[in-house]
């Protein structure tokens, strides 16, 4: 039989392990399940140096909120050249933070002589 001073330090290392876990836990499910419904601007994929943002529309389906933004190329760049340097793979996407697992992801919407249209949204990690 264990001794009580054992007892002691085992289950406040199990309560210590639990509260850390939800800590860690509770804000991942919370942005899961309640997390703003578009990404913000900011987190477009990087543009080229000259490229100008021209307009930038907000979205909704059965699938979530998405932005929709126009850039207009670099002059002496096309259309086609500003999509593949933003979205080389025709997808970029990337994650916030530790605690935001959510995936950022740009990818092209459409693509003019000299602009292209992107669409940013979330990809969710847990799909939830």
């Amino acid at each position: 039989m264990p001794r009580p001073r054992t007892r002691v330090v085992v289950v406040g290392a199990a309560v210590v392990a639990l509260l850390a876990g939800l800590f860690l836990a509770v804000p991942v499910a919370w942005l899961e399940l309640d997390g703003p419904p578009a990404p913000p601007v900011s987190t477009i994929a990087d543009l080229p140096e000259g490229a100008q943002v021209t307009a930038i529309d907000r979205a909704c389906g059965s699938g979530g909120c998405w932005l929709e933004v126009s850039v207009l190329a670099a002059a002496g760049t096309t259309g086609q050249e500003l999509s593949n340097e933003v979205t080389p793979d025709g997808e970029v996407c990337g994650v916030r933070s530790v605690v935001d697992l959510r995936r950022v992801c740009t990818s092209t919407r459409a693509v003019g002589p000299t602009d292209a249209r992107f669409v940013v949204r979330y990809q969710r990690y847990l799909d939830l």
